[in-house]
């Protein structure tokens, strides 16, 4: 895989990883599991919406559509 940066910001990170004695693939794992670059993967689903629509009550979307767990 591969990504492209602007020159002034890979040598920021290439400064920054030979500060620290590491490679900048190596800097960039560390950076990502401390700044939660797994948060996508926790497996918890977002909050489904309510819709109040009057005297049938609110209805969630897993009550109309069966594409919801």
């Amino acid at each position: 895989m591969s990504i492209e940066v602007s020159h002034e910001t890979e040598a920021r990170l290439t400064d920054e990883a030979r500060r620290q004695g590491i490679s900048v693939e190596a800097l960039l794992e560390r950076y990502l599991s401390e700044h939660g670059g797994t948060a996508h993967v926790t497996g918890t689903a977002p909050e489904l919406p309510v819709w109040h629509l009057g005297v049938t009550g609110p209805l969630h979307r897993r009550d109309i559509y069966d594409d919801v767990r």
